[in-house]
């Protein structure tokens, strides 16, 4: 089963940084870095289980999706 962890842009002040496990809900956050340090725990755990595979997808502030680099995926930066 293929599980994509998503961390869309905030570009409010105090808004809340938010972690989804596909379309669910996973967590929010104070600071995208508390978001993607859950989401790379949460990506950790997901691939330690036999037949999943994961990635995490993050949203730059232009709306354009990049896969989290820090994990040996190659980022779709251009």
């Amino acid at each position: 089963m293929r599980i994509i962890l998503y961390l869309p842009f905030n570009a409010a002040p105090r808004g809340q940084w938010i972690v989804r496990r596909n379309s669910d809900l996973a967590g929010q956050f104070a600071t995208r870095e508390e978001a993607l340090r859950h989401a790379r725990m949460l990506l950790g755990s997901i691939q330690a289980q036999p037949g999943q595979d994961a990635e995490i997808k993050v949203e730059d502030e232009n709306g354009n999706w990049h896969v989290d680099a820090a994990h040996g995926e190659p980022s779709l930066a251009g």
